[in-house]
């Protein structure tokens, strides 16, 4: 059987690296990205893989949208296809940083990202039902999109910022599987739990010893990953939240299509320059 391909974000740190590991036991042929070669290479040294695995690596900076870009280009020339496209990484900042691109570093990271690489990636996803595109969200995803005041420039909050930019993914994904292009290709946002990754690394101490006292382990948090990773789509829910490998609640605020598509006009704009 020709092994499916695999692209993911996310997979050198925290449970990516358990997702990853999950991956290669499965015969997939893993292709991440890392945002230096050192931790690449290290990624590579500690996966346990069989003779026959594949693991390659693009290097690419999700905070310089031209980094993106120039992975997505590398991509294409060393992937024939995607069958599972994993978008995992994200960050906490816990005062503002902008991006090398200008834009808040929680709004380009968690949300510009993404939507920029699976759309500069799609043609590369069969349509045949069993492609599959997760997308990593949050519990902490309350709250509205401040159209108004988006990168959180006039008064920031870095808890604000995360929760907006989680609420992003599940609103997107919801979309995508409502777009009639999309029909062939399923995708689900999913909660990982609290874990102890290292997420809050920019934090002061109090927040990362909370972090560190009531995070869940790597595997737990790989745990609703390796699930949507290994059940066929058919039997899963295109566009649903999933949390501890099953359907969960969302905030009602997460079924606003309309909020979406205003949302993802907007992502739009800021990635005008870098679309066709």
């Amino acid at each position: 059987m020709e092994k499916k391909i695999a692209v993911m974000t996310g997979a050198t740190s925290g449970f990516g690296k358990v997702v990853a590991q999950h991956l290669v036991e499965t015969n997939h042929k893993l292709v991440f990205l890392a945002r230096t070669e050192s931790k690449a290479k290290e990624l590579i040294l500690n996966l346990d893989k069989g003779s026959s695995t594949e693991v390659d690596y693009v290097l690419c900076d999700l905070s310089s949208l031209a980094s993106i870009l120039r992975a997505c280009e590398e991509l294409r020339k060393r992937c024939s296809r995607i069958d599972l496209l994993i978008l995992n990484a994200g960050l906490w900042n816990f005062e503002f940083q902008e991006s090398k691109d200008g834009i808040e570093e929680t709004f380009q990271v968690n949300l510009l990202a993404p939507v920029l690489m699976f759309q500069k990636l799609k043609d590369l996803i069969p349509t045949n039902e069993q492609s599959k595109v997760l997308l990593t969200a949050s519990a902490l995803h309350q709250g509205s999109i401040q159209f108004d005041d988006i990168e959180f420039k006039k008064s920031f909050s870095g808890f604000k910022a995360y929760r907006q930019s989680k609420l992003g993914v599940i609103l997107t994904t919801r979309l995508w599987a409502k777009l009639p292009g999309n029909s062939s290709i399923s995708f689900y946002s999913i909660h990982p739990g609290v874990i102890r990754t290292q997420l809050g690394a920019r934090a002061g101490w109090l927040s990362r010893t909370i972090f560190k006292l009531i995070g869940s382990s790597l595997e737990k948090g790989a745990r609703t990953h390796i699930y949507l990773i290994d059940q066929p789509a058919s039997t899963l829910e295109s566009g649903e939240y999933y949390a501890k490998a099953k359907i969960a609640k969302a905030a009602k605020e997460t079924y606003d299509l309309q909020e979406a598509s205003r949302l993802l006009e907007t992502i739009n704009t800021y990635l005008k320059d870098y679309l066709p």
